[in-house]
């Protein structure tokens, strides 16, 4: 066995033969059988956002940076709508690894090395299985090996045109995923800082530095000039945070059983970016373009004075309208109006369908964990706590027109109840559907309402408007901060109960909101799961510390589940779970025995532990997943690498190694 693995590692044949095995293994797993559960079309929708693009429609989001859509887009667009085309070419790409890491690993280590390397990629790396769903990994993958092939080039030879072509590779890298936006700088401060130190070095990073933002700027200009904020790459990463925030404590494996994960939508719907003007928007398909009229009807709090302004539409029937007289802290109030011109007369169409009755309600406001109910429009969560504050303690002033909703003209816990329901959308009108409230428990410091189904919400005596203080424990409790009722509907029978959050539709008027743009919707979406996260952090800041420690581990190894809402349950998903996670756990521990045998033997090396050791620093205090591992796969291959050549020495004395590749003679 030891002298198949010495021929192994001395022949450059082996490179080849690993590049050949990773792309036949890429088409058994697309064509054959695969242990991912996605199929074709994979995740995060970037099926159906390519598909766009093949048709020519413009990018449009912002929660995802383009590279892997346009790279799938140029596909659909060459050979249709055809899913395995795109898999085959990812698949052939991936086949380049194996040789790309043998040389950056030879110019690093030396030949023996980087064969092993290649040969750990070709038949053991994840990401030739991602290669069978559409996941930008495989392709993010690609070209970060080839930025740090391109970057040890440049090092070894002196050739600033190879740092040129690394800070290209840089900026494309992060178009496939977020998270390595920053790695340029980080590895330009370890290259001026490792010995030894020299001019020249300064010139090299500049060139990096500048090829790196120059390709990358017109992606950070865009969402500028759409938003008029600084996103680097995407809006996605306030949510991650969001979600790690939640993985503390007992819910350090799954943060969809904290209870504070009921807190991720607003009781109503409202929107923080208040430095452009608000826009409406919907679909109209009322008619012929031509034929219709869409006007949007609004007032505010501030100014009470009814506008109508003409909303033109687009031949596919969308519209979309600024309006520049919304200020921040205001509640507005609007609905659409679309006029058919059909057989001589019209023909009239709202949304929502009570019009001025019971208008849309949207609010402007940062306050994100506040009350947002600038103009006493809604029955919400807050109305409640204000009830419960002032029948249990007598505290607070209470609005006696918003919320003696039982109409006798005192506070009792007869409001609270009915607020209860009207909240989990009960309706009165029977008398026959069960009280949402079963029973109400006081003391000195908290007022409890204990529901229906067991489920308990706990109201806080000096309870301040801020709704990540109310205290939640099951379904229906959960349920009920993240809703609301519009006073008009409460107040009059006649109209029908409509819980309002996000669009409005009636009929033909389809996707009828405020702000609900892509350019308004993920900026907004970014900040208010930040100011979330900070709430969380906040209230257990070492707990915090902690689960990131444990997700930095965790990226290293999968860990599947039983439970559905913890991973995706599929066919033997239990065995190949099971499977992975001893794949991964015995790849980790290798990899451990190999830097320690890399660290005795002085053959650590910048370049390759770096990407080691950013991907967990920059991603770890989120929502983490063994995926986002692949692209540092390749790199641990490097140490493990490592450990079997040095095993092999110590059994075998080795040959003279070829001279196939300049080895740098410059220890960083």
């Amino acid at each position: 066995m030891i002298a198949a693995l010495r021929r192994l590692a001395d022949s450059t044949s082996s490179v080849y033969a690993s590049c050949v095995f990773s792309f036949v293994a890429g088409l058994f797993f697309i064509f054959i059988w695969t242990p991912l559960p996605f199929g074709w079309q994979g995740i995060d929708a970037y099926y159906e956002v390519a598909k766009t693009l093949a048709q020519g429609s413009p990018f449009e989001p912002f929660h995802i940076v383009w590279g892997y859509a346009y790279f799938l887009a140029f596909w659909y667009w060459v050979a249709g709508d055809v899913l395995w085309v795109p898999l085959v070419a990812q698949a052939a790409l991936n086949a380049t690894v194996p040789y790309m890491i043998y040389r950056l690993v030879t110019l690093e280590l030396g030949h023996r090395y980087g064969v092993m390397t290649a040969v750990l990629t070709g038949l053991f790396s994840f990401n030739t299985v991602y290669a069978s769903t559409q996941a930008s990994d495989t392709i993010c993958t690609v070209l970060f090996v080839a930025m740090m092939w391109s970057f040890a080039q440049g090092r070894s030879s002196q050739n600033p045109m190879r740092f040129a072509v690394s800070g290209v590779l840089a900026s494309l890298a992060f178009q496939f995923r977020p998270n390595l936006v920053l790695f340029p700088a980080f590895v330009a401060a370890v290259y001026l800082w490792a010995r030894p130190r020299r001019a020249g070095k300064l010139i090299h990073m500049a060139v990096f530095l500048a090829a790196f933002a120059v390709v990358a700027s017109p992606w950070i200009l865009r969402n500028y000039r759409l938003t008029n904020l600084f996103i680097p790459a995407s809006t996605h990463g306030g949510v991650q945070l969001w979600f790690g925030s939640l993985q503390t404590g007992p819910y350090q494996s799954n943060w969809l059983y904290n209870p504070r994960a009921a807190f991720e939508h607003p009781p109503q719907d409202y929107s923080s970016v208040d430095e452009l003007p608000v826009v409406v928007s919907g679909r109209c398909h009322c008619g012929p373009p031509a034929d219709t009229r869409v006007e949007v009807v609004y007032w505010t709090d501030r100014n009470p004075a009814v506008r109508r302004v003409p909303a033109p539409l687009a031949p596919d029937g969308r519209f979309e309208i600024a309006l520049a007289d919304v200020v921040s802290g205001s509640a507005l109030s609007y609905y659409v109006e679309a006029t058919v011109q059909r057989d001589g007369g019209e023909i009239r169409h709202v949304a929502p369908i009570a019009g001025a009755r019971d208008p849309g309600i949207f609010v402007l406001s940062r306050d994100h964990l506040g009350d947002l109910d600038a103009g006493n429009l809604v029955l919400d969560v807050f109305d409640l706590a204000r009830i419960a504050a002032w029948v249990s303690w007598g505290d607070g002033t209470p609005d006696l027109q918003v919320v003696d909703l039982d109409r006798d003209g005192t506070l009792t816990d007869a409001d609270l109840a009915v607020a209860a329901d009207v909240l989990a959308g009960v309706l009165r009108t029977s008398g026959d559907a069960p009280p949402v409230v079963s029973t109400i428990t006081r003391d000195a410091s908290l007022t409890t309402l204990v529901l229906a189904d067991g489920s308990t919400l706990g109201i806080p005596r000096g309870f301040a408007n801020r709704i990540t203080d109310l205290e939640l424990r099951g379904p229906i409790a959960q349920s009920l901060v993240s809703r609301s009722q519009t006073l008009a509907s409460v107040r009059d029978g006649s109209l029908p109960r409509r819980m309002f959050v996000g669009d409005i539709s009636d009929g033909c008027l389809e996707r009828v909101g405020v702000n609900s743009v892509g350019y308004r919707r993920y900026p907004h979406e970014m900040r208010r799961f930040v100011a979330l996260s900070r709430d969380n952090i906040s209230r257990d800041p070492v707990g915090y510390a902690w689960s990131t420690v444990v997700r930095a581990g965790r990226l290293f190894v999968i860990q599947g589940s039983d439970d559905g809402r913890t991973a995706i349950q599929f066919e033997n998903s239990r065995a190949i779970y099971f499977a992975g996670q001893s794949i991964t756990f015995g790849y980790a521990m290798l990899f451990l025995a190999g830097v320690i045998v890399a660290v005795r033997r002085g053959q650590v090396r910048a370049l390759l532990a770096l990407p080691i050791v950013y991907v967990p620093a920059t991603i770890s205090f989120m929502l983490i997943n063994a995926r986002y591992a692949m692209t540092m796969q390749p790199f641990m291959f490097a140490f493990i690498a490592i450990l079997i050549v040095a095993w092999v020495d110590r059994w075998s004395p080795p040959s003279p190694a070829p001279a196939l590749g300049r080895q740098s003679e410059e220890s960083e």
